[in-house]
């Protein structure tokens, strides 16, 4: 008999909370944050700590209409992009002191979505989504 060999690399998300360890990368939560409708800068920040390996790039995405995920921009190493689509360039900005954090610059309705930051290692990709919803506040017309 033989053991099955398995990725060393693993990932724990610590924030969102509360924290997890997915057991595999098909294993994707969701949490809900509500934000203020009209407020600017808000943070989505993910955390994460890598068991082993090395972290390749960060990809932050939203949901589509369709249900498919929509790449809005990548961190890898020092270099951050931010694709010229739908507007990303002036609704998003990357944090690049922080460890995975997408910046909402104006929240409207039009923000209020499923976001995703999707974590590259040397060898497998991980995932955690945030369901946004806008609250109060003024209301785009």
């Amino acid at each position: 008999m033989f053991d099955v060999m398995f990725s060393a690399t693993s990932v724990t998300w610590t924030a969102p909370p509360p924290a997890w360890t997915p057991k595999d990368s098909n294993e994707i939560r969701e949490v809900v944050i509500p934000v203020l409708n009209g407020s600017t800068q808000e943070a989505l920040r993910w955390n994460y700590i890598l068991s082993a390996g090395s972290l390749v790039s960060t990809t932050f995405s939203v949901k589509l209409n369709d249900g498919l995920f929509n790449d809005i921009g990548t961190r890898t190493g020092n270099t951050i992009t931010i694709f010229d689509r739908n507007d990303y360039r002036t609704r998003f900005s990357i944090n690049g002191s922080e460890v995975a954090t997408l910046i909402i610059n104006k929240v409207t309705e039009k923000e209020e979505a499923v976001y995703q930051c999707k974590l590259t290692t040397d060898s497998n990709t991980w995932s955690y989504n945030i369901k946004v919803i806008a609250t109060g506040g003024s209301v785009s017309k």
